[in-house]
């Protein structure tokens, strides 16, 4: 075997002589894996399942109930986790001399309960927020607490936060204001202007100040803040209405009636801030209806029509025919003024800036405040405790773990500041685990050498290293200009002591720390571990993210991204890596990443994955427990074609996604749920992803589909490898394979679709949107690699902005057994009936005419190409030349997925090696290091995986002849990957093909 010395020369530190690691000692065990799913399916999608989430490595296992917050089963790995035997756990929490125990977990709501933080190849994170804590008296602690698990191959970490909680917002005028005091608004109060008292007027302005909390809608509904003259049908209203997502919006209505009302859309600056104050303001000058807010305009309208006054009372906190709990505000009101203008912008900043002030050019009809005697608060009030200490405690009925946190004598806790306490625990042994002295860490910026922070947290066990502020280089190694730019680190790992030690890290950017220049770059983070020549290491660095923000989640809202990984330091040694992080491009090619990104700040916050091809919006997302919209494949968005925003290229894109895998209901119409839903994440990118999604289907079906993306320059190729197995009878009402467009989620519909194969069109119809029933008689897909067409695309929303997409599927290899015989693969467009008037279609793979029940030993193995193709060629602006000739012959027509299954089905011809598959890449066992073949065929770029390799470095790829090199900034355009099980690496490029022409490719050591 190869080995690599990453250091020329040893280093002496202190008195030991520390020794250059060979990068084979830093790789993983076959044990080195983890894993977190919910026990028998989400409780929301699975009925009856229990709130029971498991974590399974490759040495220990464990479940949490989420409900109960309790332990029933810990123990190895080599144990069926429900033979295991349970932990006693115990949270407690004591304030002000008072002792309390934690008796529940939150309930699961869209902001809270129990959440996926982070989750990956090597480290599980989620936390259960809103427990409860109850003294002995039956009295609850009034706190904000979260219980954590993170969860390493071999170490363990719990965590109890908490912070003091909100005190309830006082009704009427004893709340607290933004000058003195205010008036609390709630489901059975508000505060009314009677119309005597608020003259009415052509132009005018009314504002106020809002304490919006993070509760303040009493219903499902979307409150008023203000409301004039009964409702937004009204002649003469006007106000302000919060909309879904927190966000203000102003109406006004001239005339009375649906088709006479006005309002101002929503956009991003309309966002309140929720948990504090806001000033609003909504006016009318005869030309524009205006929504201000904290001295800023937010959104305007132009109606241009003269207001006729309307006499009438304005009632703040609900809308003023009181409809409803649903159209009530629960908050706090202050400093109300009406005006017989409209105030200009400069001077509603005035009174932003200086609430307090008396500003003497601004006089208004009317003017409400309240008490003198409250005193105002810029924040919630919160309990403030004077004594306070957390505990954690573990016991196995022979040995208890503990660790506790106390307040400092004399110290106060009043702030929202989160304290916690950690337990860091050995599985194996059930001993504490400390901080390892023994680790040293340092990171430095290769570009001008500033040294990046280091810190050590013992509730998850990794040194963070912070990475904010990086300026990303350009090829040349000046500033960041192009998508090819990258960011790297140097690296030094150190291990003193006398055993192996793992060294866990945690790359960490925030929101805003990233700056790279072009596209939305967090969407598509490739991280890489390189030695000191620049060439890949095979180490995986998991990806994990966020970019939703909503106050009311508060801890891990926002965006951020970390890179984790965890290398084994062999005893007395110190090792020099590079870290390089790609956004854009690797090799000058747009890179392919998969990462896990936590919904936490946008809702539900369970397990969402996202694939991108560069870092311009999502590709492919992905949803396996289908906790929002009952399917596996959400939103899905096409390469490199007019962004959402008018005239910006290199930005997210429309979405047409939509799509499942495996859907089955029985014979009373009832769907059978997908439980036990497992990710392992094989690839990270940035060549190739790979993740196997894996788990039930009721009791007698087990599957898995492995999702991959290639790095390319043309069009998104999702590749699915589906496997299903049938162990126990199984009658059906209806079996859908594969969907394109999914029952419950479907964002464009098609007017055509078309099926035929690689010799070309069987048939073309026009689709039948609507009715929730299959259309037509169902079709063959015979032929080598059928394929469907989904084109003449129309968005549903009709003031869409920026190109739309047309779909398809190519089936690449199939094999089934269904209802106890083979079984072709069957076509039918289904009519569907979504939310709303909105109807569509989707293309389902169905089984054999017939067949309705499925028998032991019955399968499915099928490779399926799930192609989003740019509808016409005005809309691509990427650099592939043959797609957009294509494009121009062929757009918004069948002709085009056509091309894709004729043009990129890959022929192989081996002469030295065995070829493993040729979907999703053409993968190629070595022979001693070395593997030759012809290929034919390939659309965009192909990739080629070469495994069984016996070094991470030190060998050349050549194409009739000629070495390969696409490197833009040195040994920055193949992937390495490694297989803990053989002890073996693998590396994976993607070439530019001509689908006319055969190439002879050779891989073998040497430079």
């Amino acid at each position: 075997m190869k080995l690599t010395r990453i250091l020329l020369f040893p280093i002496v530190l202190g008195a030991n002589l520390l020794e250059a690691a060979d990068i084979g000692k830093l790789m993983p065990r076959p044990s080195d894996h983890t894993s977190m799913w919910w026990k028998e399916g989400f409780p929301s999608v699975v009925e009856g399942a229990p709130w029971e989430r498991c974590i399974q490595t490759g040495n220990y296992a464990l479940v949490l109930d989420t409900e109960k917050l309790q332990i029933p089963h810990f123990g190895p790995a080599s144990t069926e986790i429900d033979q295991l035997p349970g932990l006693d756990l115990t949270l407690r929490m004591t304030v002000d001399g008072k002792r309390y125990r934690c008796t529940s977990g939150g309930e699961w709501t869209r902001n809270g309960g129990p959440r996926l933080i982070e989750s990956g190849r090597w480290f599980q994170r989620g936390d259960v927020t809103d427990l409860v804590f109850a003294a002995e008296d039956g009295t609850t602690l009034n706190a904000e607490t979260r219980f954590e698990t993170a969860a390493w191959p071999d170490r363990l970490g719990f965590v109890l936060a908490a912070r003091p909680g909100v005190l309830p917002l006082e009704s009427g005028e004893d709340a607290f204001g933004r000058v003195r005091g205010g008036f609390g608004l709630n489901e059975s109060l508000h505060f009314e202007i009677p119309a005597e008292s608020a003259p009415d007027s052509k132009e005018f302005t009314l504002e106020l100040w809002a304490f919006v909390p993070m509760d303040y809608q009493v219903g499902r509904t979307s409150p008023w803040l203000v409301c004039k003259n009964k409702h937004e049908q009204a002649n003469g209203n006007y106000g302000i209405m919060i909309s879904r997502g927190g966000m203000a919006q102003a109406h006004l209505n001239l005339g009375g009636g649906r088709e006479q009302a006005f309002t101002t859309k929503r956009n991003p600056k309309c966002q309140l801030k929720l948990g504090a104050w806001n000033h609003l303001a909504v006016s009318y000058d005869g030309e524009r209806l205006r929504l201000y807010g904290n001295g800023r305009t937010l959104a305007e309208t132009e109606i241009g029509r003269e207001r006729v006054p309307v006499p009438g009372a304005i009632a703040i906190g609900r809308r003023l025919d009181n409809a409803g709990d649903g159209f009530r505000f629960r908050g706090v009101v202050d400093e109300i003024r009406l005006y017989d203008r409209a105030l200009t912008e400069q001077e509603l900043r005035l009174r932003h800036n200086r609430p307090e002030a008396k500003h003497p050019t601004l006089k208004p009809t009317g003017e409400w405040t309240f008490r003198d005697d409250i005193p105002a608060s810029l924040k919630r009030l919160t309990e403030s405790w004077n004594a306070a200490s957390l505990e954690i405690e573990l016991s196995n009925g022979r040995k208890t773990l503990r660790s506790k946190w106390e307040l400092p004598n004399g110290a106060s806790w009043s702030d929202a500041g989160e304290r916690k306490v950690s337990l860091a625990v050995d599985p194996d042994a059930f001993a504490t685990l400390g901080p390892s002295r023994e680790i040293q860490i340092e990171a430095s910026e290769i570009s001008g050498g500033a040294a990046r922070p280091v810190t050590f947290e013992l509730g998850t066990g990794w040194h963070r290293i912070n990475l904010d502020g990086i300026e990303p280089t350009a090829p040349s190694g000046g500033a960041n200009p192009s998508n090819d730019a990258l960011e790297r680190v140097k690296l030094v790992l150190t291990n003193s002591s006398s055993a192996e030690q793992p060294a866990r890290l945690m790359f960490e950017k925030s929101s805003r720390g990233i700056r790279q220049r072009i596209g939305t770059p967090i969407t598509g983070i490739s991280a890489i571990l390189r030695d000191t020549d620049g060439n890949p290491t095979g180490l995986p660095i998991q990806l994990s993210k966020n970019w939703h923000s909503h106050p009311e989640e508060s801890v891990y809202s926002g965006q951020w991204f970390h890179g984790i990984t965890q290398a084994r330091l062999p005893a007395n040694s110190t090792t020099e890596l590079e870290l390089t992080i790609c956004y854009g491009h690797w090799g000058g090619v747009a890179a392919a990443s998969h990462a896990q990104l936590s919904l936490i700040g946008w809702g539900s916050n369970q397990r969402w994955d996202q694939s991108a091809l560069g870092s311009w919006g999502e590709s492919i997302c992905y949803e396996p427990a289908q906790v929002q919209r009952g399917c596996t494949i959400m939103d899905v968005r096409p390469l490199m074609v007019n962004s959402m925003t008018v005239g910006r290229d290199w930005g997210w894109t429309n979405n047409v996604g939509g799509g499942d895998v495996l859907r089955l209901f029985d014979p009373a119409g009832s769907r059978l749920p997908h439980s036990n839903m497992q990710a392992d994440y094989l690839r990270y990118g940035p060549c190739l992803t790979e993740v196997r999604y894996h788990g039930a289907i009721g009791t007698a079906i087990d599957h898995s589909i492995t999702v991959s993306l290639g790095r390319t320059d043309d069009l998104v190729r999702g590749i699915y490898r589906i496997r299903m197995d049938v162990t126990k009878p199984v009658p059906f009402s209806r079996f859908a394979i594969f969907q394109v467009g999914a029952d419950h989620y479907q964002s464009s519909s098609e007017k055509k679709m078309a099926i035929g194969n690689e010799s070309g069109l069987i048939r073309e119809w026009p689709t039948q949107w609507g009715g929730n029933i299959y259309r037509g008689e169902p079709m063959l897909a015979e032929g080598e690699n059928p394929w469907i067409s989904l084109h003449e695309s129309v968005p549903h929303k009709p003031d869409q902005t920026g190109a739309n997409a047309n779909r398809g599927i190519v089936i690449r290899s199939w094999e089934a057994q269904l209802g106890g015989k083979k079984a072709d693969p069957w076509f039918s467009e289904r009519g569907l009936n979504l939310s709303g008037k909105t109807v569509s279609s989707t293309i389902d793979l169905i089984p054999p005419p017939g067949v309705t029940r499925l028998q032991p030993g019955d399968y499915v193995e099928a490779v399926i190409e799930h192609l989003v193709m740019p509808q016409f060629a005005a809309d691509y602006y990427g650099p592939n030349a043959s797609l957009r000739t294509a494009l121009e012959q062929h757009e918004n027509t069948w002709r085009m997925i056509h091309r894709e299954a004729s043009g990129n089905a890959r022929q192989v011809q081996m002469e030295k090696g065995t070829l493993i598959r040729r979907f999703p890449d053409v993968r190629i066992r070595t022979v001693e290091d070395e593997a030759a073949f012809t290929l034919t065929g390939g659309l965009g770029y192909v990739p080629i995986t070469f495994t069984g390799l016996s070094s991470h470095q030190g060998y050349r790829l050549t194409i009739d002849g000629k070495p390969v090199d696409q490197s833009v900034h040195g040994n920055d355009f193949w992937q390495t990957d490694y297989d803990a099980e053989s002890a073996t690496w693998s590396q994976s490029f993607t070439i530019p093909v001509n689908e006319e022409k055969k190439v002879s490719i050779r891989f073998s050591p040497g430079s």
